[in-house]
């Protein structure tokens, strides 16, 4: 070969190491500035010297993962969960993520290490897909970088750290996009797999809301594309419909796939639902308190417009009043970044492809997220279509998805040298400052704090004083803000290119780590690692029995609002005073404690009401005979709030705001009736429960005919997760109540002979046992689940070899 030639073969693409390697270059950086960021942001969370803590990690998630983790170390597998609720479902329970892959980290010998890596992992997966999905759609390694950092250290999503069924299924959400449009441009078998499997481990999660909105998400696009297809073509709004089904088409094969992978958790969680609270519809009232205010879209340009989440761990949200009843909202915050939503806006004026979809996205999501503040949520409410989404808030996901999209896509094309871009963004951003500057200079006039006041329906005193000076600092916060975006803008053509994108990129991760910080404080690791002192207070064999923890009913009695307005002491009442589910994390096991998911079996539910029921129907000692039935040994209340401030000097932060009274009779879960009494329904049973000494506390009441049993004694018990042996002695045909919750999964034998369970005392179960000793046993297993793990696992292996086996070349 000559030199010409040779020199002529290098200058081919195919042959050009260096054209080759430069966005591999960029790609690489790209990804490593990702996570190199993602653990700047939460660093002290991976080393462990500091852990997430907010609302539901500290009161639900971080408890219940040691149970399941509990159940598996010891050698069984989690179907059964005797620590809520006197026993419930866990595998068929979406919010535990029984089956998801990832959940399992917690299996690591250090389960808080375990637990802290099973959600940072998401904030890697998180920046990276969107990452991907953005260099897949052409976008170049700078925009796709600046939409990553949008989206994964965004508002919305570091929301979701407190949320995790959420935040497991929105991880995935890029990487889903990604090849479900790769699929409708190009189809093949392998794009397939991928796509089906990305959207299975949301299936797997099992997170029914942001599950929706994937899918409405890819079923429009893949209408928007038939359209454009015609479009492009020049054919008819008819063509376009034969565009569009086909399309569709092959959203739903993957959806059908996708849903095989998931069905190990779809499956019994869609048979869960007959059984529990979700069978039945939430009331609208509490729709409408949890659907998104109309202000909040002001967050997406002031991130405090309606207060503060944790500022020193102490919550100023001056907002509350718009989530009627809540005083907080469900997601804390939605903002993006000015720049974010500057891009977003500015695609108003320069009318880019695609815009008018992502107009549309918003429009749909706007319409879910807003709930009761619309007719339209109520109108589905009629129709019996959204009689069971709990939280509409959730639904604007879908919003700020597409929009962080749109502005990744501009951001393209500002960086271009796109002067109309740079323009409206200008003015845009302009208008945002000088709003923000008049705002803080009115925060200085006299009238300023009365009208906030009025606006917010505040109440004079210290807390609101404190608020309009927070107020008043974040308005001069937004119109700096502003204006240097504003002066960035303006030289953005006169710098010179990467000193104005590191400039620019300098103040964006400046803009969302306050953001981030805020949304998600931390507690020194001994929160979670030190054991709370009242614990040790308790009979030491906590599988014996159960704990009736009070107090944690009078949320919104006089002394709960002190100890739960103890500024940044108010998460160590919770972890002190054992709060539910608190205990459960400790090995304690609860009964009639409140159903925070939403997920009790019915029987439970039933219970509960007739213990209120009771109470409210004037007996005095209105807890004992629930006691006796329910294997009680404390009950919780909380200690004289004055006492205790006094007790600790002013530092709550060491206060035990519970006493739990030890009840002298220590009742047993499993034990032999002296009285078997024919109820008609549960107002019977209550009927019955309020005259206190016409009935034992251990009589059992059955909606079976009555009879007067014989005596019989419990001699021995062995309890595991999903069993329980009891061994027994009766002297006739007796009755043996087994205060364990009951359900159709549930197979009891005597000496190996199948026997039927009556529901006793409206939340239990019993059997009717025959003269002699007799060996009883209990045994929980969800063959559904099992048999739907089966179906996840082989559709996953195909699927999984439709993706990676190799394939001979063409």
């Amino acid at each position: 070969m000559s030199y010409s030639s040779y020199k002529s073969y290098q200058s081919y693409p195919h042959y050009n190491a260096r054209a080759l390697n430069a966005p591999r270059r960029h790609d690489i950086l790209a990804v490593a500035l990702l996570a190199l960021l993602g653990t700047v942001f939460f660093i002290d969370v991976l080393i462990g010297s500091g852990d997430f803590y907010m609302r539901d990690l500290s009161r639900y998630y971080y408890p219940t993962k040691q149970v399941l983790r509990s159940i598996v170390q010891n050698g069984e597998f989690p179907y059964w969960n005797r620590h809520f609720g006197a026993g419930q479902p866990i595998a068929a329970n979406p919010e535990h993520e029984v089956f998801y892959p990832l959940t399992w980290l917690i299996l690591l010998p250090s389960y808080d290490l375990g637990y802290r890596l099973h959600i940072l992992v998401h904030i890697y997966i998180g920046l990276l897909g969107m990452y991907a999905l953005l260099r897949s759609m052409q976008l170049r390694a700078t925009a796709a970088f600046f939409g990553a950092l949008a989206f994964g250290l965004g508002g919305i999503y570091l929301s979701y750290i407190n949320l995790l069924p959420i935040l497991f299924c929105a991880a995935w959400l890029p990487l889903t996009c990604l090849y479900v449009r790769k699929f409708l441009l190009q189809p093949s078998l392998r794009v397939f797999a991928l796509a089906s499997l990305f959207l299975g481990l949301q299936f797997l999660v099992g997170e029914p809301t942001t599950v929706m909105q994937t899918g409405l998400l890819i079923g429009m696009y893949a209408l928007y594309r038939g359209w454009y297809a015609a479009r492009d073509a020049n054919l008819s709004w008819k063509h376009a419909i034969g565009e569009m089904l086909p399309r569709v088409a092959f959203i739903g094969l993957i959806s059908i796939a996708a849903f095989f992978v998931g069905a190990a958790q779809m499956l019994p969680a869609l048979d869960h639902v007959a059984d529990s609270a979700r069978s039945r519809p939430f009331d609208f009232s509490l729709v409408s308190a949890w659907s998104m205010p109309w202000a909040k879209y002001a967050e997406l340009i002031y991130p405090n417009f309606l207060g503060h989440i944790s500022i020193d761990r102490v919550m100023w949200y001056w907002g509350g009043g718009l989530y009627p009843g809540m005083g907080s909202p469900f997601l804390f915050n939605i903002y993006a970044g000015l720049l974010v939503t500057a891009l977003a806006v500015c695609a108003i004026f320069v009318r880019p492809r695609g815009g008018r979809f992502v107009l549309l996205l918003f429009i749909i999501s706007s319409l879910l997220a807003l709930g009761g503040h619309t007719p339209f949520m109520h109108l589905l409410y009629k129709l019996h279509i959204a009689q069971s989404i709990r939280y509409p808030e959730k639904f604007i996901l879908l919003a700020v998805f597409a929009g962080t999209i749109l502005a990744a896509q501009m951001f393209q094309r500002l960086i271009d040298g796109d002067e109309g871009v740079r323009d409206a963004m200008m003015g845009f951003v302009l208008a945002t400052a000088i709003v923000a500057a008049v705002m803080a200079i009115a925060g200085f006039t006299p009238y300023y704090g009365k009208t906030f006041m009025k606006v917010w329906g505040l109440t004079k005193g210290g807390a609101a004083t404190y608020m309009i000076k927070l107020t008043r600092r974040d308005w001069i916060i937004a119109a700096i803000r502003g204006f240097v975006l504003f002066g960035l803008l303006r030289f953005a053509f006169v710098l010179k290119r990467p000193i104005w994108i590191a400039l620019l990129f300098l103040f964006f991760a400046a803009d969302l780590g306050p953001v981030a910080n805020e949304t998600n404080p931390r507690m020194p690791a001994r929160f979670f690692l030190e054991e709370p002192a009242v614990v040790s207070q308790l009979n030491p064999n906590h599988s014996a029995y159960r704990v009736f923890h009070e107090a944690d009913w009078y949320g919104r009695e006089p002394i709960a609002r002190d100890y739960f307005s103890a500024g940044n002491a108010v998460y160590w009442i919770v972890r002190n005073g054992l709060m539910p589910m608190v205990p459960a994390g400790h090995g304690l096991q609860m009964v009639v404690d409140r159903d925070y998911d939403k997920t009790a079996l019915l029987p439970t539910l039933d219970l509960i009401d007739s213990v209120w029921d009771v109470k409210r129907y004037g007996r005095k000692d209105w807890w004992r005979p629930f006691a006796a039935m329910s294997n009680i040994w404390y009950r919780g209340n909380y200690r004289h709030f004055a006492d205790e401030k006094k007790r600790t000097k002013g530092d709550l932060t060491k206060a035990e705001p519970i006493a739990f009274e030890e009840i002298k009779e220590h009742y047993p879960r499993y034990y032999f009736a002296d009285q078997v009494v024919t109820i008609r329904d549960r107002r019977d049973f209550v009927d019955k429960l309020v005259k206190p000494d016409q009935y034992s506390l251990t009589a059992a009441f059955v909606r079976a005919p009555s009879f007067v049993p014989a005596r019989g004694v419990v001699r021995g018990v062995a309890e595991t997760a999903n069993n329980a042996t009891i061994d027994v002695d009766a002297s006739g045909k007796s009755f043996l109540v087994m205060s364990v919750t009951p359900h159709k999964y549930w197979h009891i034998a005597i000496d190996g002979k199948r026997a039927a369970a009556i529901v006793t005392n409206i939340g239990y179960q019993g059997i009717v046992v025959p003269a002699g000793r007799h060996r009883v046993t209990m045994r929980y297993r969800n063959d559904l689940a099992a048999k739907a793990l089966i179906v996840s696992i082989v559709t996953t292996i195909l699927l999984l070899a439709a993706a990676f086996l190799p394939r001979r070349a063409s």
